[in-house]
């Protein structure tokens, strides 16, 4: 697959640029600064880029065909708002519309489900009182994706740990009260599963809880 990330060089970008390249598949990492990736390798291609200037990305995907981009580009805090983040992805959003970029493959979070209540106390309560900012932007950026003319999917894990890849996790859309889940994912299992969606239409069109 000939894939796009946006993020590459964040925790979880990291994750997911080392397991594409060790499948095999051609990545092209768009960064401010090349020199923070720290890996070179025959199938990465490194585009050196701002997210806020959209003739920075659109030049990015008109330069060839991709199978799907992926957005994994992290807030710098949990409690402040980082609107620089949710203009990146009209801008992503945007140029994708206006070339044949495939599939978008965004990483949310779970606490901005409508539905997350149903996960217990700590998603009923304490995050929708404590994160009230991060929730305000991942709702604007997901509404951009969900609003979009793309083929997308809304990766929506809970809180994300630097745990080894074991494959054991589960995913789905609807989310089920009362089911039991550590209610935590490895980034190395996070990745695992985005690049399984680029291939595989089920969640098409749709959110996804995906969780350990």
């Amino acid at each position: 697959m000939n894939i796009i990330i946006f993020g590459a060089t964040g925790r979880t970008g990291s994750e997911l640029l080392q397991r594409a390249l060790s499948e095999g598949h051609t990545v092209t990492a768009f960064v401010r600064n090349p020199t923070k990736l720290g890996i070179s390798h025959p199938n990465l291609k490194v585009e050196q880029g701002e997210v806020t200037r959209y003739i920075d990305i659109k030049t990015v995907l008109k330069k060839e065909k991709v199978d799907a981009v992926f957005s994994v580009l992290g807030a710098k805090s949990m409690f402040k708002r980082d609107v620089v983040l949710i203009g990146a992805l009209k801008n992503i959003i945007q140029a994708m519309e206006e070339s044949d970029a495939g599939k978008l493959i965004h990483v949310s979070f779970i606490g901005a489900h409508r539905d997350a209540g149903k996960l217990g106390f700590l998603y009923k309560y304490v995050i929708p009182n404590i994160m009230t900012n991060l929730l305000r932007d991942h709702r604007a950026k997901d509404a951009l994706v969900t609003h979009s003319k793309l083929n997308w999917i809304l990766v929506q894990p809970p809180v994300l740990t630097m745990g080894g890849y074991n494959g054991k996790y589960v995913h789905e859309a609807e989310i089920r009260q009362g089911s039991s889940r550590k209610l935590k994912l490895s980034r190395a299992n996070l990745a695992d599963f985005l690049l399984k969606q680029v291939n595989d239409s089920t969640y098409d069109r749709k959110a996804v809880l995906v969780t350990e």
